[in-house]
């Protein structure tokens, strides 16, 4: 196949956004904003924490490969991953250079990762309804006084995205 046949065949329409996980995040978190029944709140929260996940998962494997030398080897986007580093662990496998996994480091995001990881590998989120005004009186968690109010937390983190967008912009 010849390059001209390659650059026809591709649909860059069908090519997401680099934003689109936050975009995505923004979404659901908006819908969750708006649900007062408790298990459609649950699966838009579900599915805000995994757009959430996987904006900085993204953000990191795309800072590793965001740059070419002139034989076409990637190189890392240093200021990028320096971005990164403030809110996330960012790990690259040695072994598989295209395993790039990251962790919660601030405050947020550990909290954030920790949501994440008991809804996708263990159970169903936990939602408490701690009050009536729904659905800003829904709670992370099953025990009655130690929840964390779920849109109030979804909220910080869509803000502590943005911050780390609008940082990753200037890089």
């Amino acid at each position: 196949m010849d390059i001209d046949d390659w650059l026809n065949r591709i649909d860059l329409e069908a090519i997401a956004d680099p934003t689109d996980k936050l975009s995505e995040s923004e979404f659901f978190l908006g819908l969750a904003s708006q649900e007062a029944n408790r298990e459609r709140f649950r699966w838009l929260i579900s599915a805000f924490l995994n757009a959430a996940y996987s904006f900085f998962e993204t953000s990191a494997l795309s800072a590793f490969f965001r740059f070419t030398d002139e034989g076409g080897e990637p190189h890392a986007d240093d200021d990028a991953l320096e971005v990164l580093r403030t809110y996330v662990v960012v790990m690259q496998d040695k072994k598989r250079p295209s395993y790039v996994k990251t962790a919660g480091l601030h405050e947020v995001t550990k909290q954030l990762y920790e949501f994440r990881k008991k809804s996708a590998h263990h159970t169903a989120l936990s939602i408490m309804a701690t009050g009536s005004s729904l659905p800003a009186d829904y709670h992370f968690g099953n025990m009655k006084g130690e929840g964390t109010a779920a849109l109030e937390f979804c909220t910080n983190a869509m803000k502590l995205m943005r911050t780390v967008q609008l940082e990753l912009d200037v890089c």
